[in-house]
């Protein structure tokens, strides 16, 4: 192949993406096959580095390519004009003007109106949507014309908007080159672009098509309003026709460009194809992405004089999967399912792999009432307690239709599982009472007296005597009991009141959960898994998913969750109850103190101070894509001990993932995110973390003045005793989340090793294909191996099951089903109901204060350099490693999540307002949308659109 020439035909065989770039590549391969291409050639990439290295440019454009450091912002408007100035001045080298002006002579016609397009040799690439990015030159006549808007179209490669964009998608610029498609010009009646799926909902058995009057750029470049067209694909016929304004039109303005022009008022509400020119338009369509081996084409056309021409055809960038049915119902014998606790912790659709072994089978293995395949737990709820629907993963909320006892009969939910015919209401006030009079007995009598003393105990000489001196005006037999339960509406205050069964579920944390996963973890940890047998390799990734799920479940970690949660409840429940007026929450005594994640924000400041310290390590972190950062310091002279350090950090937080779920790369494995972050903090000198604990502190005290001035005698007390009982509990709470998912480092490389192997045996077609079957199709594969037999149909299941998990990524998955059990005493802090109309949105206040900001919307760790500083985070829900975007966000608020959600912590920890539960503000508020959010009142209020 000669790759020294500067201009080649149309149907070239020597279209290669390096020599004509992705346009260029794909006119080839449709000229070739007969398609109804207009004429024309190739000015290759080839033109332009012989252009560049005439004039000598290359090098001055590397220097110049680099961006403007603002705060948080990074500016390449100098630099684009600065290199299309450099670009936009030589003279053509006489050797490639030659070849131009050739070429053009050889078009049929005598100096043809011709379109100079550009087709860059990283553009229309299938995952990249270089559109739009570099110029296009229309009805250009004549040599001199021409050699001009070659020029112009280079030039065009150096747009602030083209370079950012490869910025972004970390596209080396100094590789980076032009080649220009020169072809005779379609003045076109009729012009648009087609895709044979629809590019919104992904359904593939629609053909969109938008249509309007004069060239297709109208259309293109948004300057129209055009009449689109929903064609079925089987018929091609349309199904749904909108004729647009179509105010303009773009038309040739005479010999040399183009100008808009108004399209005659009548005309307007015509349509602007005809039933055969669609039949015609869907039956090329099809026939273009047939040539493309069925992978659903964006296409552009264009009709003049009734003959239809293609202009252009690339795969559809980031096509959504195939939509499925957004249906929600419980899954048998579940009949009422919520997503809260653990779940909260597995945002996404989960895979096969972690479905079977860890929500089915770990948390299930030994749960507090029984293992969950024994006749005591079959007993009470009948099946899993851990269910997903559409992938998404559920707690059962529900117990037996018939109940084994009283307990159980009073948690059923009229209407919903409990068919006795009571309300809600009776229901409500027979579960109050029931826990009520449970701790009216002798026995919690004795049990209120040793949690007094321990209280009494606790406090500093004149707190105790002014506790004596309030005491003696008591009865002293009664004390103890309404000290440590008063009364309350909020039967939250009847569950885990007493510290000797905290304690206990402390206990059997501590001395079990975290040394048997910990002991798991070692056994794992020296196995090498290239050196490990297929048996051995599944059976490490069985037992760490088991130990993780043991670790929650069966090893008291739910329920010291649960002791936590209540002790925050309880607090919170009395000051709203007691000091009605006074807007106080629990957050404000509960934040402030040391945590791990405090610790792992402070960790990464104080890398990002290192690296300030260095003018050329802060101006490399600051210019290079996240993706490419810790790369790019290791080639750094100076960047050895940061690189030491970020890994250090990663080793210590990178477990802890953006989801649960062992799919999903966790920090240590897939490092952007948290690298986006360091970015932040080293963009901002005088960001200081440690300001945080001191304004949580300061906020703590004035709110335990504020309840000192407004209480007295005994609520005085009881709101004493309530704080210490949550401080006795609520620390456990990072020490007790902070090894989720430790074992997930060790497995996924286990899960990668056999991956590889069954693709090497043609059993699998990506590595990663192993998270998608389950464990008895994974030993059939393994054992295929060793009779060397591929079995090539695993691989192609378990495509269809990523397929049908990305599909299930577009539903909204509900908080809880069915839906109507919202509200109720048996399903709180999971999501509030909203008006989906209403620019005013309820949820559920955690972390007080009001703010108006600008929202940065953040649907997952993909987008986590989208977070702008000094805006409000808005996300589904949050996991710890979502830590770090809270340095720098003035409030909170997510779809999902209740008081002890790690979103509401991290929150109050900050300092920030924060409303979560909120169920529908990921749909409602855009990206950069001004709204308010109140964390007193739990209202988000939407200012405005833009």
């Amino acid at each position: 192949m000669k790759t020294d020439t500067h201009t080649l035909s149309l149907d070239t065989t020597e279209a290669t993406l390096d020599l004509v770039g992705g346009k260029g590549q794909s006119l080839a391969s449709m000229t070739s096959a007969g398609f109804d291409v207009p004429g024309g050639f190739y000015l290759t990439t080839t033109a332009y580095r012989s252009f560049l290295k005439a004039n000598d440019l290359q090098t001055k454009i590397v220097e110049l390519v680099k961006p403007e450091i603002g705060k948080h912002t990074l500016s390449f408007d100098a630099a684009a004009e600065s290199i299309q100035a450099l670009i936009g001045k030589p003279e053509f080298p006489e050797e490639i003007a030659v070849e131009i002006r050739s070429a053009y002579a050889a078009l049929e016609g005598d100096d043809p109106a011709v379109a100079v397009r550009s087709s860059a040799n990283a553009e229309d690439l299938p995952d990249m949507s270089f559109a739009g990015q570099q110029d296009t030159y229309l009805n250009i006549r004549g040599e001199d014309a021409l050699l001009t808007a070659v020029q112009n179209c280079w030039a065009s490669l150096w747009t602030a908007r083209a370079i950012s964009y490869r910025h972004q998608m970390g596209i080396d610029q100094d590789v980076v080159a032009m080649a220009v498609v020169v072809q005779l010009m379609v003045a076109s009646d009729v012009a648009g672009i087609l895709f044979t799926a629809n590019p919104v909902t992904g359904e593939r058995s629609e053909i969109i098509i938008n249509a309007s009057f004069g060239l297709g750029e109208a259309v293109v470049s948004g300057q129209v309003t055009p009449d689109t067209f929903v064609m079925d694909r089987e018929s091609l016929k349309a199904k749904e026709t909108t004729i647009g304004t179509k105010e303009h039109q773009i038309v040739s303005d005479g010999d040399q460009g183009v100008r808009l022009e108004d399209i005659i008022e009548d005309t307007r509400g015509e349509s602007s194809l005809s039933e055969g020119e669609l039949k015609a338009l869907g039956s090329l369509a099809l026939k273009i992405e047939k040539h493309y081996g069925g992978v659903p084409q964006d296409i552009e056309w264009a009709i003049k004089d009734g003959e239809l021409w293609l202009l252009q055809s690339r795969p559809i960038t980031n096509l959504p999967p195939q939509p499925i049915p957004d249906v929600w119902e419980p899954t048998p014998p579940a009949r009422v399912m919520v997503r809260r606790q653990i779940v909260e912790n597995i945002p996404g659709p989960v895979c096969p792999l972690f479905e079977e072994l860890y929500l089915w089978e770990g948390l299930q293995l030994e749960q507090p009432g029984g293992r969950a395949d024994s006749e005591e737990w079959e007993q009470t709820m009948s099946g899993p307690l851990y269910v997903t629907v559409n992938g998404i993963a559920y707690q059962r909320q529900d117990f037996r239709p018939e109940p084994v006892g009283p307990l159980s009969k009073a948690f059923l939910i009229p209407g919903v599982n409990d068919e006795s015919g009571r309300t809600e209401k009776e229901a409500s006030q027979e579960l109050f009472q029931m826990l009520r009079d449970a701790t009216k007995t002798p026995e919690q009598d004795a049990l209120a007296k040793d949690d007094m003393a321990l209280f009494r105990n606790s406090l500093n000489k004149e707190d105790r005597d002014a506790f004596d001196a309030m005491a003696k005006e008591q009865d002293i037999e009664t004390l103890p009991q309404r000290l440590t339960v008063p009364e309350s509406e909020n039967m939250r205050m009847f569950a885990h009141h007493r510290t000797i069964t905290c304690d206990e579920n402390i206990r059997g944390w501590r001395e079990r959960a975290a040394p048997e996963l910990a002991a798991t973890i070692e056994k794992w940890r020296d196995i090498d898994p290239g050196a490990a047998s297929d048996g051995d390799l599944l059976t490490g990734i069985r037992d760490l998913a088991h130990a993780e799920g043991r670790y929650w479940s069966g090893r008291n970690g739910g329920k010291v969750f649960g002791v936590i949660k209540t002790c925050d409840e309880q607090l919170n429940a009395f000051l709203h109850e007691n000091l009605p007026e006074q807007n106080l929450t629990s957050g404000m005594f509960l934040s402030g103190f040391p945590s791990r994640l405090m610790e792992a924000n402070e960790d990464l400041c104080e890398i990002s101070k290192q690296i300030q310290a260095n003018d050329s390590l802060r101006e490399l972190t600051l210019i290079t894509p996240n993706t490419r950062l810790l790369d790019e310091l290791k080639k750094h002279p100076d960047a050895a001990p940061i690189v030491k350090d970020i890994r250090a950090y990663l080793d210590t937080y990178g477990h802890q993932g953006y989801s649960l779920d062992f799919v999903e790369p966790p920090p240590v494995d897939e490092p952007s995110p948290v690298l986006a972050t360091l970015q932040t903090m080293v963009g901002d000198p005088d960001y200081d973390p440690k300001q945080h604990d001191l304004d949580a502190t300061e906020k703590r005290q004035a709110a335990f003045n504020k309840v000192k001035e407004a209480l007295s005698g005994l609520t005085y007390w009881q709101f004493r005793y309530r704080v210490w009982h949550a401080y006795r509990y609520y620390p456990f709470r990072e020490d007790l989340l902070f090894p989720l998912g430790s074992a997930w480092p060790l497995l996924r490389p286990f899960a990668t090793e056999f991956g590889r192997r069954m693709v090497n045996m043609g059993t699998f077609k990506l590595a990663d294909d192993t998270y998608y079957l389950q464990m008895a199709e994974l030993r059939e594969c393994a054992e295929a191996r060793r009779e060397e037999t591929p079995l090539p149909h695993y691989g192609q299941l378990a495509a269809e099951r990523r397929e049908l998990r990305e599909a299930r990524k577009r539903l909204r998955a509900p908080s809880a089903i069915p839906p109507e059990v919202i509200g109720n005493i048996w399903i709180s802090e999971v999501q509030v109901e909203n008006d989906p109309n209403s620019d005013t949105i309820n949820g559920i206040p955690v972390s007080p204060g009001s703010v108006t900001a600008p929202a940065s919307l953040i649907n997952s760790p993909a987008e986590f350099d989208q977070m702008e500083p000094d805006s409000i985070l808005v996300c589904p829900m949050t996991t710890p490693a979502w830590t770090q975007l809270f340095a720098h966000a003035r409030g909170l608020v997510t779809d999902i999540g209740g008081i002890l959600g790690h979103g509401s912590i991290v929150a109050r920890e900050f300092g920030i307002p924060a409303v979560v539960g909120t169920g529908i503000s990921t749909e409602r508020i855009v990206h950069g949308q001004r709204i308010a959010i109140d964390g007193d009142a739990g209202t988000v209020s939407i200012l405005s659109e833009d």
